[in-house]
């Protein structure tokens, strides 16, 4: 009974490989376009992750542009997504070629259709997608909050940023010691690191985003530190 259930399983799974390839094979732009809206999805799965994390609604913020350049705005983005579809596509012309025959199971064959048997009730092919698509989501998923753990645990690049014209009560046209954390067609959003919470700032509101040296912040740091430490000896004494 497996072994029959597994035969019809690979024998519609390999008739629908040689379907899709013949579909791509006739349809190269239409198979490219997908793959790259796939891409822009996984982009903007990053970018819902990345802000939900600081309470923020990606949604309210995103215009169809940013959609299709959610992906490769983000390097490490489209670097994941080029081994994702390298992957895929080693194993479909792997398993093209290389389909196991049920008929002739050897004894790990038997083990394996064994505990692959309840996987055979369902379409091999939506199986497949829906195994990929789960990747898909996955991938950027845990780079968005890997991320944006660094961010909070302030690991990323410190920038000043200049405004045009103040955004905040204090009155403020520049923000010192703030960390990128994404950017779309209208709004940079910044991470404060005193105030620890993120700063959604127009576009058009941006005057120069400058790159903070570590050297300089650990100075200002130590600098603190030590202006903290003769206070607190100061006090000590007066005392």
């Amino acid at each position: 009974m497996i072994l029959e259930a597994a035969d019809k399983y690979y024998s519609k799974l390999h008739s629908d490989l040689h379907a899709i390839k013949h579909y791509i094979k006739h349809n190269i732009g239409v198979f490219i376009t997908i793959l790259y809206l796939l891409g822009s999805f996984s982009g903007v799965v990053f970018l819902a992750t990345l802000l939900n994390n600081f309470s923020v609604n990606v949604f309210h913020h995103i215009e169809l542009s940013d959609f299709l350049l959610a992906l490769v705005a983000n390097p490490m983005l489209v670097s994941m997504f080029a081994i994702f579809t390298s992957t895929v596509s080693i194993s479909y012309i792997w398993h093209l070629k290389r389909l196991p025959d049920p008929k002739k199971p050897t004894l790990w064959a038997k083990i394996y259709h064994g505990i692959s048997y309840p996987i055979y009730f369902f379409n091999p092919t939506y199986t497949i997608f829906g195994g990929l698509f789960l990747v898909l989501c996955s991938y950027p998923f845990m780079y968005a909050n890997a991320h944006s753990k660094a961010i909070q645990d302030k690991k990323t690049q410190s920038y000043s940023v200049s405004l045009n014209d103040p955004i905040q009560q204090n009155k403020t046209t520049l923000l010192i010691d703030v960390q990128i954390v994404t950017s779309t067609s209208r709004n940079l959003f910044v991470y404060d690191n005193k105030q620890e919470k993120v700063l959604i700032i127009p576009q058009h509101n941006i005057a120069a985003v400058i790159p903070v040296k570590k050297d300089e912040s650990l100075i200002k740091v130590q600098t603190s530190a030590k202006t903290a430490t003769k206070k607190t000896i100061k006090q000590t004494k007066e005392s």
